[in-house]
């Protein structure tokens, strides 16, 4: 049994913040650090904002935000970092890292359409490699989703809303604190008929339904001034269907995630603490197809910090076991299999009045492949009041996922895929104006891919191997202004995504988004409209398939009707634009949704 194993027999802390402490992130070095102080890449999400907006999932929130693609299918979304691959961007929620050994995802990748909107009170967006901090599958970025979290007194809430296709979602919980213990526990619901997603085929029934339930528990309690106990946990299950590629009877899906984290922090000294988790998460996923799938990750880990006058020396060691186990299909037999990674880093972070620094420095040992190292470095410079540049480099990892490896489509000999990233940023910042501008390039070695054609692996077709390189080269602009009663925000980014063998555009990016928005108070009404406009992509690595570029007119309003009553509208796709994310797959159309909102003040 290794150190790590033994020592997740104490209590441990799952890598979250102090929801009172809104200025304060965690995700760029897993070590709490105010905003003004980090160096990477940041977006923040906080629930004021997913509440007035009145969203209806995590894919469209996060579509919002600079250097950010999002594809949402009937089963499944998927979300792109830069224009990394979708399975490049590491989901952590609350610190469990959540992730999909599933070959139906195309070499695995965090099972988004999981993640339950109702539950969420914050998200952390990091752009940029990271697994020099988080280890194996950082190599676009990684996105942190914190759930409620309890405060001083007791505040219950209850959330209803009604939407097109027949939608109908409700929301309940509690939160509070109070005698050392905080906590917070909510439900919620909703389903929706949904509509055709394929209208070119003959199916049955017309339309795909959902239907999704999920709940989270938050629950700590202050030992001392010194010492933490922290409990969390989240549980979704997301029921659904999709059409087969030669249309027919629908297939019914029944997908589900869990996630845990038991936790300890401890301040030993005025520059000494450390933190001690242990957490875990399964996704699994039946359908009558059948494709029946289970991922279950375990986790330890050991974190120390150290201030050293203005910096902060972070230690960590960590352990991660990976289970994959598939059932036999009509065309496929059982397969299982499993992974171990341990791994250890260190970490420096400082600020020196006008000058930050940030080095990361992580060994990662797989059990099924050879060790990796991994190292980031990033630099910020404040040259004149309101100005900040910044510079960074680092290196990111992915492992084959245990599909990919144990599967009849897998190979034993895969290498992990891996990459560099290299970037330029300069911002400008007041009260009333923001503005930033990043520059990056990304080159990723030993993509894996499938070819029909290789015959390498047992089932003899369809084989993932090891294709070769891709350069990823962006530039993304962004900005806010405050004018009067006028809030104003804008996004450019430009995406450069090729395969560096076939000189091919990588699928499925927009080498061009743009996104408007503007929002006003007028009297108790908050009111706002963007428009998201997305180039066009190809369908197929071949760049025979083009999707055609769109733009949506999003529009939401949301009156305070009384101190505790909230009411939020939203119309998306004002204007119906038919348009398509993926190929064959059909968009939702014009999309309303109401929601009335409860909660004391």
């Amino acid at each position: 049994m290794s150190f790590l194993a033994v020592m997740a027999a104490f209590p441990v802390l799952a890598q979250s913040q102090v929801a009172t402490l809104k200025d304060v992130v965690v995700t760029a070095s897993r070590v709490q650090q105010p905003v003004t102080d980090v160096v990477a890449d940041i977006s923040l999400i906080d629930r004021t904002e997913i509440d007035r907006l009145g969203v209806t999932s995590v894919a469209q929130l996060l579509a919002r935000l600079p250097g950010l693609q999002t594809i949402a299918s009937s089963d499944s979304n998927s979300v792109y970092i830069r224009g990394a691959d979708a399975r490049m961007t590491a989901l952590y929620v609350d610190g469990v890292r959540v992730d999909s050994q599933d070959g139906l995802r195309l070499g695995g990748g965090a099972p988004w359409e999981l993640v339950p909107l109702n539950q969420i009170d914050r998200i952390e967006v990091l752009r940029g490699p990271a697994s020099a901090v988080y280890g194996s599958d950082a190599m676009g970025g990684v996105i942190q989703i914190f759930t409620r979290r309890g405060e001083a007194g007791f505040s219950p809430f209850v959330n209803l809303g009604v939407g097109s296709f027949n939608q109908t979602k409700w929301e309940a919980g509690f939160s509070g604190a109070q005698s050392g213990w905080d906590y917070a526990l909510s439900v919620g619901r909703e389903d929706s008929d949904g509509f055709n997603t394929r209208p070119d085929l003959v199916h049955k029934p017309d339309h795909e339904a959902s239907s999704r339930q999920s709940g989270s528990l938050n629950l700590g309690y202050q030992l001392s001034s010194s010492h933490r106990l922290e409990l969390t946990a989240l549980d979704s299950t997301l029921e659904t269907q999709y059409v087969p590629w030669g249309g027919g009877t629908d297939i019914n899906v029944k997908s589900h995630l869990s996630t845990s984290a038991l936790s300890w922090r401890a301040q030993w000294t005025d520059v000494y603490s450390t933190r001690l988790s242990l957490s875990q998460s399964q996704m699994d996923r039946t359908d009558n197809a059948p494709n029946d799938f289970k991922t279950n990750l375990q986790t330890v880990l050991f974190e120390n910090n150290v201030r050293l006058g203005k910096g902060m020396l972070t230690a960590v060691l960590e352990e991660r076991r990976d289970d994959f186990d598939a059932k036999a299909t009509t065309w496929d037999p059982a397969f299982k299999g499993s992974r171990t990674q341990n791994a250890v880093a260190l970490g420096y972070g400082a600020n020196y009045g006008q000058h930050a620094v940030q080095i990361n420095l992580r060994q990662d040992n797989d059990s099924l492949f050879t060790s990796k190292s991994t190292g980031a470095l990033a630099y910020a410079y404040s040259f004149a009041p309101h100005w900040r540049a910044n510079v960074s480099t680092g290196t990111a990892f992915r492992v084959p996922t245990l599909e990919q490896v144990y599967g009849p489509y897998g190979d034993t000999k895969l290498a992990p895929e891996s990459n560099q990233n290299h970037e330029v940023g300069v911002s400008y910042a007041t009260a009333v104006r923001t503005v930033k501008a990043v520059v990056y390039r990304n080159d990723v070695s030993n993509l894996i891919s499938s070819s029909q054609t290789l015959s390498s692996c047992s089932a003899g077709f369809f084989c993932y191997y090891n294709v070769g390189q891709a350069s990823i080269q962006g530039v993304t602009l962004s900005g806010t202004q405050r004018l009067g009663p006028y809030e104003m925000r804008a996004s450019l980014d430009t995406l450069d995504p090729i395969n560096s063998v076939t000189g091919k555009t990588l699928s499925l990016r927009a080498r061009k988004t743009l996104m408007l928005g503007v929002d006003r108070r007028v009297a108790t009404w908050h009111l706002g409209g963007e428009v998201q406009a997305v180039g066009e992509r190809f369908d197929n690595a071949a760049n025979t398939v083009v999707l055609p570029g769109y733009a949506l007119l999003n529009l939401n309003a949301s009156q305070q009707m009384s101190k505790d009553w909230q009411l939020v509208m939203r119309l998306d796709n004002a204007a119906d634009v038919k348009y398509q994310q993926v190929g064959q797959m059909a968009t939702a159309g014009r999309s309303f949704y109401l929601g009335l909102q409860w909660q004391p003040r």
